[in-house]
């Protein structure tokens, strides 16, 4: 039973420390983003073709890290869920 409540409280943990991270790289990612677009607009020689691969890539991360946070709170809530079952 105590072995049980420890493990909950380990996962627990590393879910709270998992989402902080996350949000301090949405964070840093979205300033970067927003950082990047306020230089690009500086340079008005710069076509939108040019711009169009940086803005791709910026919205591929975007969405590759939506992804793998929406993968790794799934499986928290599979390992919660195994941890509540007898």
């Amino acid at each position: 039973m105590e072995i049980q409540k420890i493990t909950k409280q380990m996962i627990g943990f590393r879910r709270m420390m998992f989402n902080n991270t996350c949000s301090a790289i949405n964070v840093v990612q979205d300033n970067s983003e927003s950082m990047m677009n306020a230089f690009l607009k500086q340079f008005p020689w710069i076509t939108d073709d040019a711009r169009k691969p940086l803005k791709d890539s910026m919205a591929f991360a975007r969405e590759s890290r939506n992804h793998y946070q929406k993968l790794v709170d799934e499986g928290y809530k599979y390992w919660e869920k195994m941890m509540n079952t007898k």
